[in-house]
């Protein structure tokens, strides 16, 4: 049903043409016609046509094809030619943006071989954003070596950018504005800010230092998170793909960046945006991820900001490894004292730029109401002038442009809530006027103080940054997408979660923190929100894996930062000085426990993940039988995969061999489900690993065969089972069951942790529809 639904969509996407639009091409390289010399002439004769259309892009690799604008009598035409694979509408793609190293274990005085192991500059990073800042401090190569030998891309040249901005550390840049000229060049809408690698945005840049920047001292945002700011990987090395301008992102653009991230030599692709809801074959965005797996090229992709909604999760293809949200051990805690002696606390990034004059006073205090993204206001002078403005936000709102319209009106500073969750997870923002930001339960008392007063006053004030055990953490944000995964439920989706709330990045100079047009503050850094911001995080963790392990393909990786992973918060009591780990992640919205379908396998370890005992593997043969899984004809396997290809032996998809297991309960109820499983060791001698299995009781009955594994030696592969059955007089309502296998060394530190899924997949997901 779903895959009906999204071919429907696909091809209204398609239809709603009134003129020329862009297509992408996607051709079987090996049908070229013998006449042409080149496949760039056979695709050229296929558009010539038409005196209005042109090629934008032509790909050789991952992808075999071109970009061009056609009429719609074209697009009928061409997908009768031999040598059509494929004919897909050009769209518009989104960014996922609304002391993480640290907070990680990566502190840099750490003495730990894995992080000060010199061939860690050996990682290239290829992030595909919106550019990048090259003067700022976090992109200096003092102390890089030399280039990686393997790398063959290069510096171009454009409006502010040439080939000194690139060095030891941005050892490469390119930008890719064809598609996008050709969508909006029509539409009048804002079309090139720096016509090159140089990034007006800041996203690129912020999402860029997150993963690999170089430490710099004396960091912070106007007075908050002031210290050391780093990378999580700060020698490895940085690629530059500039795919995003003022008004998003074009899929034929980044289908051309990931064809010169793989001809470059790139070990990581980070992709902070997401793809749409269809089948794999109809995607192109899981079609070139997929040849950036094949060429062993570990691709990590943001989970998208639509939660807590169920099945919101963004990037499905099992060969991506899809990040989700988590806060860190960090806070900026403010406070409103009411004129009535009630204190209200919250958190705040702006107050210390006014904290003289709005500590010191009690200012009068006006609401606005409930606002949300239809919501209007004019707001006259009288109105909220030198007023301290409360509003409260409802679902996904223009938080920064409110507060621009009061400072203009000129409002004293904001108060806004967040609405109905846990404030230990609410995001701070850049507003351009001082604001404080609460939850729910808070904002009800600043209600009732407003409604029980005719004369209700406050003052604000900022208690600046607390680090190191603040609260638990992580929290799994409120905003991060949640699983399950649509589109295929036997697999798991997030994969895992990372730090994206309240982070701190290098910023671009070109833009205020807050990226309104009247923002005039400039500063080096900023503190952004979203999963755009977790993504970055895994993949410098898969740079620092990659260095320590550079035989090691992009499953292996992302295996061994799944099994490694926690569902576990640290917490800190400053009365008893105690620490730990005891309490399950817990979800920000909700405030229970976080479920496999909020954080994945867990929260990502990087040290641990280092060296994870063993790992899943995953070959393109077993993605062929998982495809084929789906029911795949030989035509949409070609194109996923590139290759011709058939279906030999059809398989459930949830026997890919995936760090995680997700089961319909449907096909329990009718017997036993077998899901077979096998791991390597990448440890040197002989190992034996037992199994445990945690869970809830009742309602299934999961049994483990073998229950040891006994290995001789290093790269030896093993095979086990994992059974599930009913329980005897289970009834149907048992709608979801969460737990995990773990495997343990005997004697050793290893702990392989898979998390295991029953849910009622079809049913489940329809009730979620309607």
């Amino acid at each position: 049903m779903f895959h009906l639904l999204s071919v429907l969509i696909f091809f209204l996407l398609v239809n709603t043409c009134n003129s020329s639009n862009t297509f992408i091409a996607l051709l079987d390289p090996l049908l070229k016609p013998s006449p042409f010399l080149s496949h760039e002439l056979w695709y050229s004769s296929i558009v010539s046509s038409s005196s209005s259309s042109s090629i934008i892009h032509v790909y050789n690799a991952p992808i075999h094809g071109f970009s061009a604008t056609l009429t719609p009598d074209q697009v009928k035409s061409i997908r009768k030619l031999p040598g059509i694979l494929s004919l897909f509408p050009d769209r518009v793609l989104h960014l996922h943006t609304t002391r993480s190293p640290s907070f990680l274990g990566l502190e840099l005085e750490t003495p730990n071989p894995f992080i000060l192991n010199t061939s860690q500059s050996n990682s290239i990073i290829g992030v595909i954003d919106t550019g990048i800042w090259p003067e700022h401090p976090s992109f200096s190569d003092h102390n890089l070596g030399p280039i990686p030998a393997h790398w063959k891309g290069q510096c171009e040249n454009g409006f502010r950018f040439n080939h000194t901005n690139c060095n030891r550390k941005i050892i490469g840049a390119r930008f890719f504005s064809g598609g996008y000229e050709a969508w909006f060049g029509k539409s009048g809408a804002p079309i090139i800010e720096f016509r090159s690698p140089r990034d007006s945005d800041g996203h690129g840049t912020h999402v860029a230092s997150i993963a690999a920047g170089s430490p710099v001292t004396g960091s912070g945002f106007f007075g908050f998170a002031v210290g050391l700011a780093r990378g999580v990987a700060p020698r490895a090395r940085i690629a530059v793909y500039k795919v995003c301008w003022a008004s998003g992102c074009l899929l034929s653009d980044i289908c051309k960046a990931f064809e010169s991230a793989i001809s470059d030599g790139v070990d990581i692709i980070s992709l902070s945006l997401g793809s749409s809801r269809l089948p794999f074959y109809l995607d192109l965005l899981s079609i070139v991820s997929y040849r950036a797996f094949s060429h062993g090229i570990f691709v990590a992709v943001s989970a998208g900001n639509e939660g807590p909604e169920l099945a919101s999760v963004a990037n499905e293809p099992p060969w991506v490894t899809t990040v989700g949200a988590g806060t860190i051990d960090r806070d900026f805690p403010a406070t409103i004292h009411l004129k009535n002696n009630v204190s209200i606390h919250g958190k705040s990034i702006t107050l210390m730029q006014d904290d003289k004059l709005i500590r010191k006073y009690y200012y009068p205090v006006h609401s606005i109401g409930k606002f949300n993204s239809s919501s209007k206001f004019n707001f006259s002078g009288q109105l909220v002038e030198g007023k301290i403005v409360f509003c409260q936000a409802e679902g996904h709102v223009a938080r920064l442009s409110l507060g621009a319209m009061l400072k203009r009106a000129r409002a004293i500073a904001m108060i806004v809530s967040h609405g109905n969750v846990d404030p230990n997870g609410i995001v701070s923002e850049p507003h351009v006027i001082p604001t404080i930001s609460i939850g729910g339960l808070e904002a009800k008392k600043i209600e009732k103080y407003i409604l029980s007063n005719k004369n209700p006053r406050a003052k604000v004030c900022s208690q600046g940054t607390i680090s190191m055990h603040a609260k638990p953490a992580p929290i799994v944000a409120s905003f991060s997408s949640r699983g399950p995964n649509s589109l295929v439920p036997g697999i798991l989706k997030p994969d895992i979660i990372a730090p994206g709330v309240n982070i701190l990045g290098a910023w671009t100079d070109a833009m205020g923190p807050s990226g309104l047009a009247l923002d005039y503050r400039r500063s080096s850094f900023n503190i952004m929100s979203g999963t755009s911001m977790a993504c970055p995080h895994v993949s410098g963790a898969a740079a620092l894996i990659k260095s320590n392990h550079p035989d090691w393909g992009p499953n292996l990786i992302k295996s061994a930062l799944m099994t490694t992973s926690t569902n576990r918060k640290h917490y800190y009591d400053r009365h008893k000085q105690i620490s730990g780990s005891l309490m399950h992640i817990s979800d920000e919205s909700t405030g229970n426990a976080a479920t496999p379908f909020d954080i994945g396998a867990g929260h990502m370890l990087p040290i641990k993940a280092m060296d994870p005992g063993l790992i899943f593997d995953l070959g393109d043969q077993d993605y062929v039988s998982f495809l084929c899984g789906l029911n795949y004809t030989k035509e949409q396997l070609q194109i996923v995969t590139g290759k011709k290809s058939h279906c030999s032996n059809e398989q459930d998809t949830w026997q890919l061999n995936y760090p995680a297991i997700a089961v319909e309960a449907e096909r329990v109820r009718h017997g036993p489900v077998v899901i077979t499983r096998k791991v390597k060791n990448v440890n040197k001698g002989s190992r034996i690993y037992k199994a445990k299995l945690v869970g809830p009781k009742g309602y299934y009955k999961i049994d483990v065969k073998p229950k040891r594994l006994k290995f001789s030696g290093v790269s030896e592969r093993l095979s086990f089972r994992v059974v599930v059955e009913k329980e005897n007089g289970m009834q149907k309502g048992k709608n979801l069951w969460f737990g995990a296998l773990i495997w343990r060394e005997k004697g050793g530190k290893h702990n392989v942790k898979c998390p295991i899924v029953i849910f009622c997949g079809k049913e489940y997901l329809n009730g979620l529809k309607n």
